[in-house]
């Protein structure tokens, strides 16, 4: 049965001339779906993760071919809802940021997150 308790938005924001989001906290969650903005500019996204909150964020890959975790060029104002190889692959990392395969020209980009456990 579904409990909305269970499902939390939180956001993050690419900065405007910039690739990288600052990060999101997603230690207690597993499931995610990304909400871009009507602002986005069409990218394809991927992520960096980290350990810690504050820590060097690196670059995620799948060990099967030491490929970027990748979601093709979308456009604004999609909703995406990991799942297969992508949602697997960051399951376990604590914390993460999305990298825009093209700069985010002009102006910030929030981009909400939801999550649940």
């Amino acid at each position: 049965m579904y409990n909305p308790e269970s499902c939390v938005i939180k956001s993050v924001t690419i900065a405007a001339g910039d690739t990288v989001s600052t990060v999101l906290d997603k230690r207690y969650y597993s499931y995610i779906t990304i909400f871009l903005p009507a602002n986005w500019v069409t990218s394809t996204i991927t992520f960096t993760g980290c350990d810690t909150i504050d820590g060097t964020f690196t670059q995620v890959v799948k060990a099967s071919d030491v490929g970027a975790l990748t979601i093709a060029s979308v456009v604004a104002s999609k909703c995406i809802v990991l799942d297969g190889a992508i949602i697997e692959g960051i399951l376990a990392i604590p914390f993460i940021k999305l990298v825009a395969g093209t700069a985010q020209a002009t102006t910030d980009k929030v981009i909400k997150i939801g999550l649940r456990r």
